[in-house]
């Protein structure tokens, strides 16, 4: 990775981190809304998550054929939430968490550049919480 493709997407990491900044304590008070397909996406990755660390821990071992599959079932569900689209700020936030892994991992350019327009989206639109 180039050094400028470093800088950019910390840089741009840190411009979404501030815009993401104020949106926690706005998306806390708010009701569940948003759409039923964000919804979805985000809990069938979440499900998908939970079930492959669920699985046997010597189960790539003993059956490498079942550990991809369960290992590429986990990342198609992911990739879909990628790309799901938050309608609310409260969906921005939720997604913002799935693609940071809970702040775990840092965002790829294709994630930032999603969320980056996402947020600039709702704020156009006025999105509420």
């Amino acid at each position: 990775m180039s050094t400028q493709t470093t800088r950019r997407a910390l840089l741009g990491g840190a411009g979404l981190a501030a815009a993401v900044a104020i949106v926690p304590a706005v998306a806390a008070v708010s009701a569940p809304t948003g759409s039923a397909a964000f919804r979805a996406a985000l809990d069938a990755s979440d499900a998908a998550a939970r079930r492959f660390n669920t699985l046997p821990v010597n189960l790539e071992t003993d059956d490498e054929a079942a550990h991809s599959r369960e290992m590429d079932a986990m990342i198609a569900a992911s990739r879909v939430a990628d790309r799901a689209t938050p309608t609310t700020w409260a969906e921005f936030v939720r997604l913002f968490d799935h693609q940071c892994d809970g702040g775990l991992s840092a965002l790829d350019d294709d994630n930032a550049e999603r969320l980056l327009a996402h947020a600039k989206r709702l704020l156009s639109e006025g999105a509420r919480a």
